[in-house]
């Protein structure tokens, strides 16, 4: 029997529809996958299931009873916990008083704390980590919070946890950690739905995927019976290595655009495209925001058209053509709660006074054409999604009329049409003669792209490949402190 099963369920917004008559079906003990771009209607269908929206038309069997789930305190009296990508803690408070908000054991008024620190501990144990009930939920790390989160579900009965994006914000070691916790739960008989745009990551942990386009369900399979470019077909109708293989001609010129000597020596030429690779704490975005005027003083040089230049704030970058795209830009490269015509202008508006006009042409112009989906330009960021806000990112760079791109992670937490269309672009800078120089945790879209991958390590370049003799064998052996 199914633990949860939705028949025909539809909704729409303001007559737009979102959902069309989507089925789906988690088991006990099933880490069931749910892919499918951004806006292809995943996140609606886990809120009518946790009680946040309601569905207009459709049926919810939990356990194979018809429920209606009107509240997300009724999907938590049956047992159903929503992860979000922003977890919902109390820093201040501990790991054990955040494991039981708002439901703390008592007894004549009186907080039973030996209580709560016991059973926490417990289920912290069970999930395999022996967290200190004590602790300061501000003192942990993000998958440590996470953790938490899953134990304040299991805490309550939850039989099913949905997780949307869980490593999104991780290092590799943190979401290793994560994964052997979704293993204990599978264990213990929870199901759990796991949203991720990460296709690696659905096939280590997955049992079952299903993927989503524009509303509707196109694909419910094993994962065992699939393969990583199946699901692309059916996300988007093509495949993500199509937009990666047949790499056009390099465009690179023989007059450089930046070169950087000291703490790293990096020469990056017009119409060129240099990969940053190595492993999470090798120095990659220490070096990107260094360059870029926002990270600390080194004792390095920059040279910009063979002219050297002294940056010591990003108003010095802006003026001499280097853009950042940086590893978060909901925190480093937009302002979300401004419009998306405000976000293109904010780093080319250089004179006194506001061209409204000339700025409203520009952002229609580069919204139109990096395919930004948006309402009206006076929609905030905040409500695009994660794509569109990279592509907002990158138009008002090229608002700014930058020729030299510092890339930070340019496609994480995006779908994968929109990664498609960031590797279009990337590519139309480099023909355009800019020069692109991208540090990606994701070897295959280095391979893909670059014309020469630069390795570093404990903050130093270890080895350069060119790109017909990278592998991303190569790759990790520089990033490990290995030898080429």
């Amino acid at each position: 029997m199914n633990l949860l099963e939705l028949n025909g369920i539809t909704k729409s917004f303001s007559g737009v529809p979102v959902l069309d008559h989507v089925d789906l079906e988690v088991r006990a003990g099933e880490i069931h996958a749910l892919a499918g771009e951004n806006g292809a209607g995943k996140s609606t269908l886990m809120n009518i299931v946790s009680g946040v929206t309601p569905a207009d038309s459709g049926q919810m069997l939990w356990e194979g009873r018809p429920v209606r789930v009107r509240s997300p305190r009724d999907a938590m009296n049956l047992g159903i916990s929503f992860v979000h990508q922003e977890l919902a803690l109390v820093p201040q408070l501990s790991a054990a008083e955040n494991v039981f908000l708002g439901r703390h054991p008592s007894a004549r008024g009186w907080v039973r704390w030996s209580e709560i620190h016991d059973r926490a501990s417990e289920l912290f144990q069970s999930l395999g980590s022996p967290i200190d009930p004590r602790v300061r939920v501000a003192d942990l790390s993000l998958a440590t919070r996470q953790l938490i989160e899953i134990a304040r579900g299991l805490a309550f009965g939850a039989r099913l946890i949905i997780m949307d994006e869980p490593t999104a914000p991780l290092t590799d070691q943190d979401a290793g950690c994560l994964f052997r916790t979704i293993g204990n739960l599978r264990e213990r008989g929870v199901g759990v739905i796991y949203i991720s745009h990460r296709l690696k990551e659905i096939f280590r942990i997955a049992d079952r995927v299903t993927v989503m386009r524009d509303g509707r369900r196109v694909l419910t399979e094993d994962c065992a019976r699939m393969s990583e470019d199946a699901i692309v077909r059916a996300m988007v109708g093509v495949e993500l290595k199509e937009r990666l293989e047949g790499r056009p001609a390099s465009d690179a010129k023989d007059t450089e655009a930046i070169r950087i000597e000291g703490p790293v020596d990096i020469t990056v030429h017009h119409g060129e495209i240099v990969g940053l690779a190595g492993l999470a704490g090798a120095g990659r975005t220490k070096l990107l925001e260094w360059i870029f005027g926002t990270g600390r003083n080194h004792a390095g040089r920059i040279f910009v058209n063979g002219r050297e230049v002294a940056i010591r704030t990003p108003i010095d970058a802006i003026r001499h053509g280097i853009a950042l795209v940086a590893d978060d830009r909901k925190t480093k490269g937009l302002v979300l709660n401004a419009s998306l015509r405000d976000n293109i202008a904010l780093a080319g508006s250089r004179d006194v006074f506001i061209h409204a006009a000339q700025e409203t042409r520009a952002a229609a112009r580069l919204a139109g054409e990096l395919r930004i989906k948006y309402a009206g330009l006076d929609q905030a960021v905040q409500y695009l999604s994660g794509g569109n806000q990279q592509k907002a990112v990158l138009a008002k760079w090229l608002f700014a009329g930058a020729r030299i791109f510092l890339l930070d992670e340019p496609t994480r937490g995006i779908d994968v049409r929109s990664k498609a269309e960031i590797y279009d672009l990337v590519r139309a800078l480099a023909h355009d003669g800019a020069a692109v120089l991208m540090a990606s945790s994701e070897h295959e879209e280095l391979l893909g792209l670059a014309d020469r991958i630069l390795v570093m390590h404990r903050g130093r370049i270890a080895g350069g490949l060119a790109h017909d003799e990278a592998t991303e064998e190569r790759i990790v052996r520089l990033a490990t402190g290995g030898v080429n």
